[in-house]
């Protein structure tokens, strides 16, 4: 009689145990809206979650340097086609200067237009970015971590000495004050505009030590092109990053109406397995009553 008893105590606890197991593990999976909050709750399906997670966290700081690295090109843009309008300006004022027209005042008051106009370009090669110089030759390299790998952006050195608009001293190298300076700067304008062009390839040696509005221009035009890179790669990152919430989604995400039903259905469950026992613990009783 005590063993008939003792098991069916322990086939009335270990129903409520089983129970009582699910309905917490169901409460686990609404609360935190994954099918696999613990590796208990499936090995493998937890690995493929944990992976995809992980994945998504590199992407989307993917996201955050390509859109870093856009910000950082725009800046770098701006201030490059600034120069580049600076540059043409100076041709406009040189082609003036070389018509024999002008007096020494004239050219003079040219002079000091072009002086004034370099000062501006020098002062674009030292723009910033969250305090860093962009175009003034310090971080010629700047280098952007994706999960595909590493890019390597090229901003160039934009200082007027760079460009050979002034010497190592920072003195104005373009003379506009006599009619041979303006001519002979206006031949190195044309000879580098005309060189670069035909040795598009070698763009980077050749204007190393010469006037350079072909640089300026070759600057903005890289720089533009490798924007266009970045808001693409960015582009693909977001798309990427998208691909693999939906595929976390489909592995992971818990079917919350379904939990709840389960949750409801386990609480029935419960209460019926402990009305169960008490029944249980009554019948005993009365027949222990009735033996005595």
């Amino acid at each position: 009689m005590a063993s008939m008893t003792l098991g069916g105590v322990n086939s009335y606890i270990n129903n409520y145990n089983r129970i009582s197991t699910a309905k917490h593990d169901t409460i686990q999976k609404i609360s935190t809206g994954s099918n696999y909050p613990r590796a208990a709750y499936g090995a493998s399906e937890y690995a493929i979650a944990a992976r995809l997670t992980s994945n998504i966290g590199a992407t989307s700081q993917s996201v955050q340097n390509t859109q870093n690295m856009a910000s950082m090109i725009k800046v770098a843009e701006g201030a490059t086609k600034n120069t580049i309008e600076g540059l043409t300006n100076i041709q406009a004022r040189l082609i003036n200067a070389a018509n024999d027209s002008n007096a020494n005042l004239d050219r003079q008051a040219i002079q000091q237009e072009i002086n004034q106009i370099i000062s501006q370009i020098d002062a674009n090669a030292y723009v910033q970015y969250n305090g860093m110089n962009l175009l003034d030759g310090s971080r010629e390299a700047l280098t952007v971590a994706g999960i595909d790998g590493y890019r390597n952006l090229e901003l160039g050195d934009l200082r007027t000495q760079a460009l050979g608009l002034t010497d190592s001293q920072g003195n104005v190298t373009i003379d506009a004050t006599t009619v041979e300076g303006a001519e002979s700067s206006l031949k190195t304008v044309s000879g580098v505009l005309e060189y670069v062009k035909n040795l598009d390839g070698e763009m980077r040696e050749v204007l190393d030590g010469g006037l350079s509005f072909e640089a300026s221009l070759d600057e903005a035009t890289t720089q533009g092109a490798l924007l266009q890179r970045l808001e693409f790669q960015e582009a693909n990152y977001a798309t990427m990053e998208e691909n693999q919430l939906a595929a976390l989604s489909n592995s992971n995400d818990a079917d919350i109406a379904k939990q709840i039903t389960n949750l409801r259905s386990e609480q029935t469950l419960e209460q019926l397995a402990l009305f169960g026992m008490k029944m249980f613990n009554l019948n005993q009783s009365n027949v222990l009553n009735m033996l005595r």
